[in-house]
């Protein structure tokens, strides 16, 4: 069983969602309007079997990002997607009532994409590779 969601939007950087007092972090406005967006999206009927099905399993989580990736130049853009991945997965994970400590395999691919910005978010149980 696995879920596919997909965000229709750019999501930005920690370092855009986030400011600092001292040692403190703090969500700002934005981001918070933007997780409250992601929740929206998240249809909780659609995804409710799926999510208790998969609550308390070890995850498999890949996020597949779609943007423009490369310069007119053919050289690759400065974007780091690991700074999206926290802010995503807090997102959608609150949103269906799941739990990121059951995250074991965690994948973020860049996809080339010039017409749509977005993410699309695939949550399955893990394939168990103990030996």
């Amino acid at each position: 069983m696995k879920m596919k969601i997909t965000i229709p939007f750019k999501t930005p950087t920690i370092n855009h969602l986030y400011w600092h007092r001292g040692n403190i972090k703090i969500m700002k406005k934005e981001a918070k309007e933007l997780r409250e967006e992601i929740e929206r999206l998240v249809d909780k009927e659609i995804y409710n079997c799926e999510a208790d099905y998969l609550r308390d399993k070890e995850l498999q989580v890949t996020v597949e990002i779609y943007e423009v990736w490369h310069n007119l130049d053919g050289s690759i853009k400065k974007k780091d997607i690991s700074n999206r991945e926290k802010f995503l997965i807090d997102s959608v994970f609150d949103a269906l009532g799941l739990n990121d400590k059951c995250i074991f395999d965690n994948r973020f691919i860049k996809k080339g994409d010039e017409e749509e910005e977005k993410a699309i978010i695939t949550i399955r149980e893990a394939i168990n590779e103990r030996v």
